[in-house]
């Protein structure tokens, strides 16, 4: 974090600069797979549905070396749980609820995106589209291209609280 006096002094975008090459030279530096092992042996009551999915697809990112994980959440929880992991890969959150996308900075590793598009009557045609819109903004944030394998964490029923789906995909 930036003080008010390094902020506002006579080079503000230098230091800024500095300090985001300097975060992410100490990102670079972390043992990923450590880090999810130590998670899980700190855990300490058997964790419910959505929790075992997050922990599944922060796993399943290690293993296949996926480029991003989208997932599409209502609030953020999600999200916030994948990222508590710390997989390696970008996490991209797609939401439709304002609020949600703006707490989800605050997470680690998550690029909350606003899904704006009008509900399809057709519950699975909407999730395909907004997994689409996850991939294309995984595209336009050099996050993942082409061929690339992605992770994929979705729920198979209407509402928060039902995250229980995790696909591992090609990108087309």
């Amino acid at each position: 974090m930036l003080s008010g006096e390094t902020a506002k002094g006579d080079y503000p975008v230098l230091t800024l600069l500095t300090m985001s090459k300097l975060c992410l030279e100490a990102e670079s530096t972390v043992n990923y797979q450590e880090v999810f092992r130590e998670a899980l042996l700190c855990m300490k009551k058997p964790p419910d549905v959505t929790h075992t999915i997050a922990i599944a697809a922060a796993s399943a990112a290690i293993s296949c070396n996926a480029s991003a994980i989208i997932v599409l959440t209502a609030t953020g929880h999600s999200a916030s749980l994948v990222s508590r992991y710390r997989p390696m890969a970008p996490i991209i959150a797609i939401t439709r609820e304002e609020q949600a996308a703006r707490q989800m900075h605050l997470f680690r590793g998550v690029h909350p995106t606003l899904y704006t598009e009008p509900k399809n009557e057709d519950w699975k045609a909407d999730i395909d589209l907004r997994v689409a819109h996850g991939m294309k903004e995984g595209k336009a944030c050099g996050f993942i291209k082409s061929n690339d394998l992605i992770i994929i964490i979705t729920g198979w029923s209407k509402g928060s609280g039902h995250t229980n789906t995790m696909r591992i995909i090609r990108v087309p």
